[in-house]
């Protein structure tokens, strides 16, 4: 998700300032309508479909919209349930969707660490009241730890490894600063944080049109050789989305 590309398609979205009031206000009942719908048909039927459900929920929904292919984010849940983690971290989180199917997919008593930048160039930052829902996300035991800053300060890296106190991440979602340099600072900074047989996944691994400023497709063509690996890409036309698996301290096969 975010600090997300908003210009998936190569639009910005517009700021809401220049419009009247009135219907600001009634888009936001609109959406909390929606989301209400969502949430009950989730619950009523979704959830009993288990991945494909949970997908199906957070893609559809208005509220959380994950800004994610389908069929690319339901592989990637297979693999997350597979994995059961329970250390697990995502850089980037904006509408939240992908942060809700994280907490569906991890252990009932694990570790889930976000980071997100207000007001980040690909579409980061929420609000107080964003961050309420999103720390009533967490199921069972599982503690939620909402970072809001910098991924790539060295005090955010040491909170995170405060969290942790030592222990290794299972998981590790990168879609943040997608930049070249962004996504291989927070690759280079928090990667080493996976454990031997966990898995790092990285966003919008498909080639982007230049306005958009996505190059993390640069990035992953130059690391992907070097570990056993999967590309989740439904069409490799499409423009954007794309999620690259690395699995970690498996080197490729030669």
């Amino acid at each position: 998700m975010a600090d997300q590309a908003v210009a998936q398609s190569g639009a910005v979205k517009a700021p809401a300032g220049g419009e009247p009031a009135a219907r600001r206000a009634l888009k936001r009942t609109q959406r909390v309508c929606r989301f209400g719908w969502c949430w009950a048909w989730y619950m009523l039927v979704g959830r009993s479909r288990g991945i494909q459900g949970l997908t199906d929920f957070v893609v559809e929904d208005h509220i959380l919209g994950a800004w994610q292919v389908a069929s690319e984010l339901a592989a990637l849940g297979q693999i997350l349930a597979d994995l059961r983690p329970e250390r697990a971290m995502e850089i980037g989180t904006a509408a939240g969707g992908t942060l809700f199917f994280l907490t569906r997919l991890a252990s009932p008593d694990a570790t889930i660490i976000s980071i997100d930048l207000p007001g980040g160039r690909f579409g980061g930052g929420y609000g107080t009241l964003r961050k309420w829902i999103y720390q009533r996300f967490a199921r069972g035991r599982q503690g939620l730890h909402l970072f809001q800053g910098d991924s790539h300060a060295p005090e955010m890296l040491n909170r995170v490894k405060e969290v942790l106190g030592g222990q290794p991440l299972d998981y590790l979602f990168i879609d943040g600063d997608h930049t070249y340099e962004g996504v291989r600072k927070d690759f280079e900074m928090y990667g080493p944080l996976v454990r031997r047989g966990g898995v790092i996944a990285l966003h919008d691994i498909v080639e982007h049109p230049p306005e958009t400023g996505c190059e993390v497709s640069r990035f992953w063509n130059e690391i992907k050789t070097q570990y056993r690996h999967r590309e989740l890409i439904e069409n490799a036309n499409q423009g954007w989305a794309g999620i690259g698996v690395i699995y970690v301290d498996q080197p490729a096969d030669r």
